[in-house]
């Protein structure tokens, strides 16, 4: 079964990230480090939500309407477009909910990016982890148990490469009264970055 990782690392690159990086003042560097870490972190996020049948078959409507992985095929002309950022900002407020704002305030204090640039970064990549997810699930033809395994199969998968996945989890879990070191996960590089961007 194709991996959702596997599908956004195979898509994903450097003028994706450059497209990206023009909306938070060309800090490339900065970026490539938001995007990896808030891949992982976003398919965390799904896979939490999608626990419950209802949170799945939510899912599972979603992908099937708007979110079958047509972005995947032409990312560098997608990312950065007001129409994707908006269509990013609706999917955060679903997936992150509450979390949101405090999400954006850690991975910004791990990069030194601001938050509302972070935010904008998530926005952007929030139709992208979607779209891979929806392709997933119809390239295997999965129902609303089937995207359930898929998702748990794949929070595994990036435990695994990036042992230090506990970082970004405890971001999504936190209240945003204490501090969580997300940059740990990237000063320890390797794992995700590596993965995206051969670091």
């Amino acid at each position: 079964m194709p991996g959702i990782l596997d599908l956004i690392k195979n898509n994903i690159g450097q003028s994706a990230v450059e497209q990206v990086s023009k909306q938070v003042g060309g800090n490339q560097a900065a970026t490539q480090q938001a995007i990896a870490v808030a891949i992982p972190m976003l398919l965390s996020a799904l896979q939490k939500n999608s626990r419950s049948q209802s949170g799945a078959e939510s899912l599972a409507r979603a992908l099937e309407r708007d979110h079958q992985g047509g972005i995947l095929d032409n990312l560098g002309a997608v990312l950065g477009q007001s129409s994707t950022q908006s269509m990013g900002e609706k999917i955060l407020g679903h997936v992150l909910g509450g979390r949101q704002n405090n999400v954006s305030s850690q991975l910004g204090k791990a990069t030194g990016l601001g938050s509302q640039d972070v935010t904008k970064i998530l926005a952007n990549l929030a139709p992208v982890v979607l779209g891979a997810v929806g392709k997933a699930k119809q390239q295997n033809n999965l129902g609303v148990s089937g995207l359930q395994d898929l998702l748990k199969q794949e929070r595994k998968a990036i435990k695994k490469e990036q042992p230090n996945l506990s970082f970004l989890e405890k971001a999504l879990d936190s209240d945003g009264d204490g501090d969580v070191d997300l940059a740990d996960v990237l000063k320890k590089g390797g794992g995700i970055l590596g993965g995206f961007f051969g670091k």
